[in-house]
């Protein structure tokens, strides 16, 4: 994980004569292959700082597309030792994050908020990077955060050869998998003291060596005004869905007491 101060580095560093030469490629290897993608998600800053990424090293090329939200979309790129990356990149031309001012007052993090779409999306990332950061240093089971710089997040890839391991809801499941689930939940309230405020198993890979979590950009601090409520939301919405698949389970009820007791 990189610095703050040489994040900052690397952001002076990117420079308008590599963006030129980016457009100029669209390569389909780049992922710059298409125009449509170009202006809907590398638009003139985004290009810069991907190029920028490039420049310094972080990574060496980006491929096509492996995920795609209302937020963000991700890549798959690939470093200079040739170790897979995760390239997501939060778009600064949706509105959705407007949406997003509940998981971000109260959190001590990031009080100066200025007006602005672009802004606020740039802080959403910082927002995920940070909570990433602090789950990762705590033992819980996610991706390793590279680095952030503006609005695109670098992190370890979760897959093989560019294929992201299966989201739980894709995948069979068992009573192990249910106990797996809660066990994150309790994990990241007491060790890494975050609630993940969006936990379900569209934000869960299967891996081989057991449950993964991503997508942390909702979670808050465990001290945020509001983490109950959202505690009591992550383990009523995990809970539901191990029912559905035919389980017997916990009453969240009661896994919501043993944890805020």
């Amino acid at each position: 994980m990189l610095t703050d101060e040489l994040q900052g580095r690397l952001a002076k560093r990117i420079d308008l004569r590599i963006l030129e030469k980016e457009r100029k490629k669209k390569s389909e290897k780049d992922g710059f292959g298409k125009n449509k993608t170009i202006d809907e998600v590398f638009d003139k800053s985004t290009m810069m700082t991907v190029s920028g990424l490039k420049n310094s090293g972080i990574i060496s090329y980006v491929n096509g597309a492996v995920g795609s939200g209302k937020e963000s979309k991700t890549y798959w790129a690939v470093g200079p030792s040739g170790n897979d990356l995760a390239l997501k990149i939060y778009l600064v031309s949706t509105s959705n994050f407007k949406k997003r001012h509940p998981y971000l007052l109260g959190d001590q993090r990031f009080s100066k908020i200025r007006k602005g779409t672009r802004h606020l999306v740039e802080i959403w990332a910082q927002k995920e990077f940070a909570n990433l950061k602090q789950c990762y240093e705590a033992g819980i089971s996610c991706a390793r955060p590279i680095t952030v710089i503006k609005n695109v997040l670098v992190l370890d890839f979760v897959g093989k050869n560019g294929v992201p391991y299966p989201l739980l809801n894709e995948s069979e499941v068992d009573y192990g998998d249910y106990q797996e689930a809660i066990s994150i939940i309790e994990d990241l309230y007491r060790k890494a003291r975050i609630v993940h405020a969006d936990f379900s198993e569209y934000n869960i890979f299967k891996t081989e060596k057991g449950l993964m979590i991503f997508d942390f950009g909702s979670s808050i601090d465990a001290r945020h005004a509001n983490a109950k409520e959202f505690l009591e939301r992550d383990i009523k919405n995990i809970t539901k869905f191990f029912v559905k698949r035919g389980l017997t389970v916990t009453n969240p009820a009661d896994i919501i007491e043993r944890l805020t007791k």
